[in-house]
């Protein structure tokens, strides 16, 4: 079992700006849709988009066979359409709702601030028990700023390090050896001396929002984000500086290519555009045989080193979450749909072999399919995952502000890389520009 090729969803920009002038108090509760079909019987309906909405309606069938009278319909609304219909229906105190709704791991907390009252509490409903089961900071990313459960992890992505293994060979330098990202900086002046390859790409103007992909895994290993529990900004604490003066250093050594981000994945892939290595999600693993067949045995994959010794080697890089309307009229039967497809060996096994994604279940990686070698890479990356799963790191905290921390971020990463500014003014400066634009507090060290 492989994680199947996804790309971040970074079409969340500007969805919510449409909705900053309603007020969250629009959503009652009340049920604005039907859940039952002419003839009566129990009707489910469910959004989700590409591989999501494939494993969902796998998993349909099978619950309807063991719930008689039971009907669940999943339509595949598309990414990012589903986006905009589900900020439509919540500002519209949840009309024209489905039962059950795929959440991006980027939206959940912007959802649950502008709309407190669109999700039903799945705790309520019987889920406080599960969450043994799951990635403690993504069972976390589920909850709102009083810890109450609203989404149930699906699909998980961490971020690993692909690595060009006959460029760290021909450098003579040992890749499992390298344990902190400053002597991975040593590594990449060997390297580029020996064979012209800079180490890693970047967009440096930040052409897209994806941009900050680098600065956002380096941040998490420092255990920081561009927000915290509070909701306030930590955009310039000294983890996110740290992550930043990292960039400028491999940068001042000649070490940065500059990539568009909508070019880069796959030349650096396939070779085209030469780099040391690819600071990437395991969504990716799977990516690498189709994409870049002729280049089986020159890559590699490991875990990330550590911003410091005995550090995180680990970060979030993303999921989604199955969450129930609150609109809905069928609550509790839209939770069990949601738990057996989420929290059960049974649904799991259905779901997980229709759309290919890396659940978020922990039993299921114990199972069979989990312990099969990767033909690319030469080993098992599950269990590669599966340990970077296993480490206790902290929850990312988005809020719906956070398409303007990343205009902010992308603005002073072009500051840094393009233009040679100062890492901690460029982010005291963008943290201050988004406290002006959003009214929140700046975060204290």
């Amino acid at each position: 079992m492989t994680a199947s090729p996804r790309r971040r969803r970074r079409a969340r920009v500007g969805v919510f700006t449409a909705v900053t002038a309603l007020s969250a108090g629009l959503l009652t509760g009340c049920s604005m849709t039907s859940s039952d079909d002419a003839s009566g019987k129990d009707t489910l309906t469910a959004w989700a988009w590409g591989s999501p909405a494939t494993g969902l309606k796998a998993t349909a069938k099978e619950f309807e066979k063991s719930h008689p009278g039971v009907t669940v319909e999943v339509q595949d609304v598309g990414n990012p359409a589903i986006w905009d219909k589900i900020t439509t229906g919540m500002a519209a105190g949840g009309q024209g709702l489905p039962d059950v709704m795929d959440i991006g791991g980027d939206y959940m907390s912007n959802y649950l601030e502008t709309f407190p009252g669109g999700f039903a509490n799945l705790g309520d409903l019987g889920a406080g028990s599960l969450a043994k089961d799951f990635p403690s900071g993504l069972w976390k990313g589920g909850q709102d700023a009083e810890g109450r459960q609203f989404g149930m992890p699906f699909e998980v992505n961490t971020n690993l390090l692909y690595y060009r293994k006959d460029l760290f060979q021909k450098a003579g330098v040992d890749v499992d050896a390298i344990r902190t990202w400053d002597q991975m900086l040593t590594a990449g002046v060997k390297i580029k001396k020996a064979t012209g390859a800079d180490l890693f790409a970047v967009d440096k103007a930040a052409s897209q929002a994806d941009s900050a992909n680098f600065f956002e895994m380096l941040a998490r290993l420092e255990g920081t984000f561009f927000f915290n529990g509070k909701g306030e900004i930590s955009l310039a604490d000294e983890g996110s500086v740290k992550a930043l003066t990292f960039l400028k250093e491999a940068n001042d050594k000649h070490l940065v290519v500059d990539i568009p981000q909508s070019q880069g994945t796959t030349s650096q892939m396939k070779g085209q555009a030469p780099v040391a290595i690819m600071p990437g999600a395991s969504w990716m693993v799977g990516s690498f045989a189709s994409t870049a067949p002729e280049m089986k045995g020159k890559w590699g994959v490991r875990m990330s080193p550590a911003m410091k010794d005995g550090g995180f080697t680990a970060s979030s890089a993303g999921g989604t979450y199955l969450t129930v309307a609150k609109s809905s009229k069928k609550q509790q039967l839209a939770y069990e749909y949601v738990k057996y497809s989420m929290a059960t060996l049974a649904g799991q096994k259905v779901i997980t072999k229709a759309d290919g994604l890396f659940p978020s279940y922990e039993p299921m990686w114990d199972t069979a399919g989990f312990k099969e070698s990767n033909p690319y890479f030469g080993f098992n990356t599950n269990q590669l995952v599966i340990k970077a799963l296993s480490q206790d790191t902290p929850p990312d905290y988005y809020t719906k502000d956070f398409p303007k921390a990343l205009k902010v971020y992308d603005d002073a990463q072009t500051q840094v890389l393009v233009k040679g500014a100062d890492p901690r003014t460029a982010l005291q400066r963008a943290a201050t520009l988004l406290a002006q634009q959003t009214g929140r507090k700046t975060a204290k060290d």
